[in-house]
């Protein structure tokens, strides 16, 4: 599959629904320089893995798994700044 997107202004690309529904999508990716082209890596939710270890009786579960899912988008930034600086 290929086309055409437009870079605005800010550099952002819109990836279109149907590209993130089949590559499974959702609110990270990888993005890395191959010589002349760029590389979008899917990155899946850690969460979906760590919510069935959730302890049974938590009152604030939503909660539990903001706090999960804020450490390991930390978890997966980390050396970033590093690469990029």
């Amino acid at each position: 599959m290929e086309i055409m997107a437009r870079v605005d202004d800010k550099g952002r690309i819109l990836i279109p629904k149907e590209i993130r529904d089949r590559l499974g999508i959702k609110n990270m990716v990888k993005i890395r320089v191959e010589k002349d082209k760029i590389v979008i890596i899917p990155i899946r939710d850690p969460l979906h893995l760590l919510i069935a270890s959730v302890v049974k009786g938590t009152r604030d579960v939503a909660s539990e798994i903001r706090s999960l899912r804020r450490a390991a988008e930390e978890e997966a930034f980390k050396g970033l700044d590093e690469r990029w600086s």
